[in-house]
């Protein structure tokens, strides 16, 4: 899977933005990235319209051009349909922003979404995720901008499994001055994973040091990863919480 597209975009489409609820999180992330970082952003919404003059496209399809990432904020039950309008259409990549799958018992339709993803080879973070902020170039998280202390540009990665963590730890970057090359927020993981990153960030340029919060790994995925991070030549710094009963029941929801 090629990653560019996905975790350095130019052309985004917000699928989910409201033309009645200025406070629905696509329209968070619609109204951030319009007016505050370097991307052309397109509001996608099935039943089209406008919103402060801005045209809604019904459809992905409507969008003039090609999308190199979609953002869904979306129902879950939809999700499926739009991740194979996204593929049809050749968008680069897709963040699932919706909750509603494994993390609320439903895996079924988790993994109804990544096996189309993954038959197709198109990259999905996700779901149940803030997504990805790079200083200076994009920000999926659904906070406002005036909620958030972000750190400067720099050379650190951040991967986390919990949003709630990674907005902390950008916190405490901004505060001690630590520059970000990119801070992803990968939620269930369903698709794109930790060795995914960690094997794209290898070779990336604006990366020195990666961190990571790990909750817990699919089976046999442990060895897999502590090769992966032994052999890609840059520092990496794993936070693994998650370990006793209590604190595996207290990650489940990535919060």
């Amino acid at each position: 899977m090629n990653l560019d597209p996905l975790l350095k975009p130019e052309r985004v489409a917000v699928i989910g933005v409201s033309t009645s609820n200025d406070n629905h999180p696509a329209n968070v992330i619609f109204k951030k990235l319009q007016y505050r970082y370097p991307v052309d952003v397109y509001a996608v919404n099935n039943r089209g319209g406008e919103i402060h003059g801005v045209p809604v496209y019904p459809k992905i399809d409507a969008v003039p051009g090609t999308i190199d990432l979609a953002i869904i904020a979306v129902r879950a039950t939809h999700c499926p349909s739009i991740v194979e309008e996204c593929i049809d259409n050749r968008v680069g990549g897709a963040i699932i922003v919706s909750g509603g799958f494994a993390e609320t018992g439903n895996t079924a339709l988790q993994d109804r979404v990544a096996a189309i993803a993954r038959t197709a080879g198109f990259p999905i973070i996700g779901p149940n995720c803030l997504g990805l902020f790079s200083p200076g170039k994009v920000d999926t998280f659904i906070l406002p901008s005036e909620r958030m202390e972000t750190p400067r540009a720099g050379g650190v990665a951040i991967i986390s499994q919990s949003g709630a963590f990674l907005v902390d730890l950008l916190v405490k970057f901004s505060k001690h001055g630590i520059g970000v090359s990119q801070a992803v927020s990968i939620g269930n993981k369903a698709v794109i994973r930790e060795i995914d990153l960690l094997n794209y960030l290898a070779n990336d340029p604006d990366t020195n040091v990666i961190v990571l919060y790990i909750e817990g790994f699919a089976q046999n995925e442990g060895r897999a990863f502590t090769e992966a991070a032994t052999c890609i030549g840059k520092p990496v710094v794993v936070i693994k919480s998650g370990k006793s009963a209590a604190g595996s029941r207290a990650v489940s929801s990535h919060t």
